[in-house]
């Protein structure tokens, strides 16, 4: 079983419960588990999680289309694991950033690994479940038609190929050059504002870039369900049409890609020929050249973190950077934000197998985004902003949703 290679990891939790609710102002904490928060019931948070993977080690519980319907409710945000740091937040508060950076280098001069620093990687212990319980047949059927789909098709949603690029027709955009754009499926057959906007973007501070025809599914999907061969097939494929485009630097608008292409690639197939950078990177250093100038916005607008982005790849700076160097824009931030950002819901493939869930952990958002009198509610992840809207219209909200890149581009009055 795929869970065994992390039994160490496994004993190594306290089961402590600071993963499942925790009010830690100090920290910025209102919470932690947004499922936990819908169904009231520990096996759904990563204690539960752990100890449902502690027992199938042990050979105490075996798995069951039961314990598949639970695992497959997570929607792998992180917060479990950014709350899983008390020893390193600790230090941060008292000898700053610079204590805490040490202190993995000082437990493995005490023999004892990164564990006083690192938190028990409960979201790679509950892939490791889901990729047993795909093995076994024992996932649930929305998973199973999403598999299906990558497998036939290459996305998630079972849309023909040729129409992935579609949205880039009169574009004039080639299929080779040094910086190649990646889509993503979302954006390229879900929200092609986004991948229109950025289009525009780059054509407007003249930079020469590639969309491919034959870009398939960057694998996130696929590996969050537990479809691993599958994933790693996606992977090996994108990394050769990658390499005869002749890419020097991918460009994501999806933090999903974005942490894949750059943090999963070079596991599969070592070091990449390519480097991999966010929109948001992007946007922020042609800012700073001066090679796209902002026109002024007089709104008041609040941001959401997207657990990939943020928790996950540490990206918090640069979208709030480019936001701000917009003229007129009023940022205020909400609570809980940042690294306690609440989860729009739709991770983990949670909107594809439980959709209800997915929208009803996004509309907790809305009364976080009201109390700062924001009229824009501004992300940089397209699946976050389709269930983040969704839950707006439902709840009557008022505010809009928009992408980074549709807020840049319509500042530029593109």
């Amino acid at each position: 079983m795929r869970v065994e290679e992390y039994k160490h990891e496994i004993y190594g939790c306290a089961h402590c419960t600071v993963c499942r609710d925790i009010v830690d102002h100090v920290r910025g904490w209102k919470e932690v588990c947004p499922v936990y928060k819908q169904l009231r019931f520990q096996p759904y948070t990563a204690m539960g999680h752990n100890t449902i993977a502690l027992n199938i080690v042990e050979g105490g519980l075996k798995y069951s289309e039961e314990l598949a319907d639970c695992l497959y409710k997570c929607t792998t945000c992180a917060a479990c694991e950014e709350v899983c740091k008390p020893l390193s937040a600790i230090l941060e508060e008292v000898g700053g950033a610079e204590l805490k950076i040490v202190l993995p280098t000082l437990s493995e001069a005490l023999g004892i690994g990164t564990m006083l620093a690192d938190p028990i990687p409960s979201v790679a212990i509950l892939k490791a479940m889901r990729a047993d319980c795909v093995d076994l047949g024992l996932d649930p059927e929305p998973i199973k038609k999403l598999a299906s789909a990558l497998e036939r098709t290459h996305n998630p949603y079972g849309e023909a190929q040729e129409d992935k690029i579609k949205w880039a027709e009169g574009l004039n955009i080639p299929e080779k050059a040094k910086i190649v754009f990646f889509p993503g499926c979302e954006p390229a057959y879900r929200a092609q504002e986004i991948v229109l906007a950025t289009a525009k973007i780059l054509k407007s501070a003249g930079i020469e870039f590639a969309v491919l025809g034959d870009e398939w599914c960057c694998g996130n999907p696929a590996f969050d369900a537990g479809y691993i061969d599958l994933g790693e097939r996606l992977v090996r494929h994108n990394v050769e049409v990658l390499k005869k485009a002749g890419a020097e630097k991918v460009v994501t608008t999806c933090p999903a890609c974005y942490k894949t292409l750059k943090n999963d690639y070079p596991k599969i197939v070592g070091e990449l020929p390519f480097e991999v950078v966010h929109i948001s990177e992007l946007l922020e250093d042609l800012i700073r050249e001066g090679k796209i100038k902002p026109g002024a916005m007089r709104e008041k607008i609040t941001y959401h973190d997207p657990c990939q982005l943020g928790r996950v790849m540490g990206m918090y700076r640069e979208p709030r950077a480019v936001l701000n160097a917009i003229p007129g824009l009023n940022l205020v931030e909400m609570y809980p934000t940042r690294q306690a950002s609440w989860c729009c819901g739709a991770g983990g493939e949670v909107i594809a197998s439980n959709p209800g869930l997915a929208v009803n952990i996004a509309m907790e958002k809305v009364p976080l985004v009201q109390e700062t009198g924001a009229d824009l509610l501004v992300t940089t992840c397209p699946a976050c902003k389709r269930n983040l809207e969704l839950a707006a219209k439902r709840k009557k909200a008022g505010y809009k949703v928009k992408d980074l890149v549709e807020v840049v581009a319509q500042s530029m009055g593109l």
